[in-house]
Formats: C-alpha cells, sequence, structure tokens
C-alpha cells in the first residue's frame, strides 16, 4: 500500500508540474532555444532587436522596423548576389578573382535562412510588445527551467509511430508491467505466510517460527502414555519407539533415494531427502476448507488426495515461488511470443506455438497463492535436493 501511495503522489507531482506553464510559455521557450541556436546562447531577445529590457513599446516599435528592414529577404537575397565573390575569396583565403554568381541551390539556402531569422525576429517582437513580455522577463530575472513538461518535448521532437511504440512497450510493458508483477508476487507471499501462521497458532497455540519454516525450531512435547502404564516401563517403551521410528526414517529415505535414481529424476550427489512431517502433528482444517498438518518444528504440509485415494503431503513454504524478473514482462514476452507465432509455426515447432503469452489461472486468488506456495512433489523433495546439489557445485 505504501508503495502504492508514494507512486500516485509522483504522479500527481509529475502532473502538477507539467501543467504548471502554458501554451504561451511554450511559445517562448521554442523561441529562445532557436535564438540560442542561430545566434548565441547569451543573446536575449532583447539584444536580437537591439534595445535594453526597459525599452518602451515605442523603443521597440522603432527597433523592430528598423532590424526588419535590414533583414527583409528581398534584401538579403540582393546582397547575398552581391557579395557572393568577396564571400567566397575569404572563404577561400584568395584574392578576389572574377567568379560566376552563386547557383540556384546556394541562393534557395541562404533565402531559407534568410526568412527563418525574419520570422523568428517577427515572432520575437510580437511577445515583447504583448502581455508575453511579463512572462518572459520572469524567466530572464529567475532562470529558465530544465524540465518544461511532456507537451513541450512532445511538439519539439515529435517521435513517430514506431517510436511511440516502442516507448509504451518499454514503460507500460516493462515498468509498469514489472510493478504489477511484484506486487502480486508480494501478495501472494504475504498471503501464505499469515496462511502458515494462522495454522500454527490453531495447531499449537502460538505463531513460533515466523520467518516461515526454515526460522528457529521449536519442540513439542507430544501426549504422554496412558495413566495405566506402569511408571518402571514408560521410559523404555518410549525409547524403543524413537529407535524404531528412527529405523522406519532410514528404510523410507533409502527406498525413496532408490526409486528417484531409478526413475532417472535424481543426480549423483549425496542429497538429504525429507520425510514429511516431524515428531508430534497435528491435523486441522483451515476456513477455506484446505486440510493441514502442522508438525512440531512448526513446518505446515497441505494434505491433498490423489485419483487413487492416496494422501499426500506438500510443505507450504513463501520461497517456492521466485521473485519476477524483468524477463517476465511483455517487454521481452511479447518479442519471443511473435517469434514463436511466426518462425515457429513455419518450423513446425508445436510446443512453441501453443506457449502462452502471459501465464494465468482460472484459481481464486487464495487457491492461487498456495499453489504457487507448494513444492512440485511430495514433501518439496525436489526443491530441497536441487538447492543442496547448487551447494555441493559451489
Amino acid at each position: 500500500m505504501r508503495s502504492r501511495a508514494l507512486l500516485a503522489l509522483v504522479v500527481c507531482l509529475f502532473a502538477a508540474a507539467a501543467a504548471a506553464f502554458s501554451k504561451e510559455d511554450h511559445e517562448i521557450f521554442r523561441l529562445r532555444d532557436e535564438v540560442a541556436t542561430h545566434d548565441g546562447h547569451n543573446v536575449t531577445f532583447y539584444d536580437l532587436l537591439g534595445v535594453k529590457p526597459s525599452a518602451s513599446q515605442d523603443q521597440l516599435n522603432k527597433a523592430y522596423r528598423k532590424k526588419s528592414r535590414s533583414i527583409h529577404p528581398d534584401k538579403a537575397r540582393q546582397a547575398f548576389i552581391a557579395n557572393y565573390a568577396s564571400n567566397k575569396a575569404k572563404t577561400s583565403g584568395k584574392k578576389r578573382v572574377a567568379t560566376k554568381g552563386p547557383s540556384k541551390k546556394e541562393i534557395d539556402a541562404h533565402m531559407k535562412e534568410a526568412t527563418s531569422a525574419y520570422q523568428r525576429l517577427s515572432v520575437v517582437a510580437n511577445i515583447l510588445k504583448g502581455p508575453s513580455r511579463e512572462r518572459y522577463d520572469h524567466f530572464l530575472r529567475n532562470g529558465f527551467p530544465k524540465w518544461r513538461g511532456t507537451g513541450y518535448y512532445y511538439e519539439r521532437f515529435r517521435p513517430g509511430l514506431g517510436s511511440v511504440l516502442v516507448g509504451l512497450l518499454v514503460v507500460m510493458g516493462g515498468g509498469m508491467h514489472y510493478f504489477a508483477l511484484v506486487m502480486g508476487w508480494k501478495q501472494r507471499r504475504e498471503f501464505v505466510e499469515r496462511y502458515i501462521r494462522h495454522a500454527r497458532k490453531t495447531a499449537w497455540g502460538d505463531e513460533s517460527g515466523l520467518g516461515g519454516i526454515l526460522a528457529p525450531e521449536r519442540s513439542y512435547t507430544p501426549q504422554p502414555p496412558p495413566e495405566d502404564t506402569p511408571d518402571d516401563m514408560a521410559p523404555m517403551n518410549r525409547r524403543q519407539k524413537r529407535m524404531m521410528d528412527k529405523e522406519n526414517r532410514k528404510d523410507k529415505k533409502a527406498q525413496v533415494a532408490k526409486k528417484a535414481r531409478s526413475s532417472g529424476i535424481s543426480t549423483p550427489v549425496e542429497v538429504e531427502l525429507t520425510s514429511g512431517p516431524v515428531g508430534a502433528k497435528k491435523r486441522i482444517v483451515a476456513e477455506n476448507g484446505k486440510v493441514l498438518i502442522v508438525d512440531s518444528t512448526g513446518n505446515v504440509f497441505l494434505e491433498e488426495e490423489t485419483e487413487d485415494g492416496i494422501k499426500q503431503e506438500f510443505l507450504l513454504d513463501p520461497e517456492e515461488e521466485p521473485k519476477p524478473t524483468i524477463y517476465d514482462t511483455l517487454l521481452f514476452k511479447l518479442p519471443k511470443f511473435c517469434y514463436n507465432q511466426t518462425v515457429g509455426r513455419i518450423t513446425g515447432n508445436h510446443q512453441a506455438v501453443e506457449e502462452p503469452l502471459l501465464e494465468s489461472t482460472d484459481l481464486p486468488q487464495d487457491e492461487a497463492a498456495l499453489q504457487s506456495a507448494t513444492a512440485m512433489n511430495a514433501n518439496g523433495e525436489a526443491r530441497k535436493r536441487k538447492a543442496k546439489a547448487k551447494a555441493v557445485v559451489r
């Protein structure tokens, strides 16, 4: 919630800053950039007319008429043709010699620049003679802003359709989609953590191991033996029972490892296999009807029954679902999807063609969160074997 509130605040501030400048302000910014490009970075509108900032309206009018006559396109054309030979000699560093006049291409280029300068002067004079002069004087005194709003930059650069589509893909399909994926991942993780804490509290009366199943273990004393058992025989029975349970666990581990190796899903790395709940355990029914098993160390298992009637226990672990990355967004998924739909169909790669653009599920939100937090097989064996194998390789 804090992240959403912060994002909304930034968007509001950004929108307010972009809307702070009017259309007239954008025109001043645009004209100022053009003057800086053609006449110099330190040239002001007043310098362009040849007057001081304190000049009156009459002085501005006289200065504009005088300046406009000197740079009028007709006079600029005549002056360019008359001075072409001398300007050519200065440019080449040679003495003035008889030469042909300028070509039509050169005259057109000069006239284009002269016309642009004349029009620029007219707009500058209109700003200084109108109500926008006060606004220009304000920016001149206090400095021109560096950020002038998205509308100004869009009008200046006007990206094409391709640039707009790429920009939308990067912003919406990359940044915003990644933000949505991370927020969804956090919500599912928080739900599973609350689910586990509630199961522990329901089973044992507290929420020990708040950090998850890998938190410091806590043992719970199992129910004492019946009162009719002789006191001198109770220690021996409990010891024998613990020894028998230990032998059974060893046999089960050996059978699981042998079956895994024979089925081709195991590796020659020595690993530690899990065997379900440890010690005393309680079976509870959650509010959503799920059957949960909570063992003495705080592990919470989701009990599910197969079509053959075999009950299996799947360890609930918030760490089971990896955090989304930028490669899970539309920025990378969409090009891959388009590639599969074109090249994949040509090459006959049906698996790539059938791959969806984005993974989706019809399950309710809580059901999807539990499914993403359970291991791929019973007791979380696959994930723990993978983590142990990585540790050995390193």
